[in-house]
């Protein structure tokens, strides 16, 4: 499915994943990121929880919001690195946004 060209579909897609304290806490990120993701890497859930993790263990002064911000962060930063794939999922990638200006 294609989208409007340079736009983002809507939608969330929600990871949940073990908190610091042993309990559960919910990862959402852009539906068209989770969908490139979902292609590219073997396991998505494990990659959140590890990304958890590792911002948990090298940021511990971040607020809840804050971890959750970069962990989305990172994860955009990862589906971006992924631009054919990118464009199979939205119909266009940064190089065609680039060239239309």
């Amino acid at each position: 499915m294609s989208y409007q060209l340079f736009e983002y579909p809507e939608g969330k897609t929600n990871y949940q994943i073990n908190n610091e304290d042993g309990g559960k806490t919910t990862i959402t990120i852009e539906k068209w990121v989770a969908d490139v993701l979902q292609i590219e890497l073997k396991n998505v859930h494990e990659r959140i929880q590890a990304a958890y993790d590792k911002v948990l263990k090298e940021k511990p002064e971040l607020t809840r919001r804050e971890r959750g911000n970069l962990i989305r962060q990172m994860a955009t930063k990862t589906a971006d690195s992924y631009q054919e794939t990118k464009k199979n999922v939205l119909g266009w990638n940064n190089d065609d946004l680039l060239n239309s200006l």
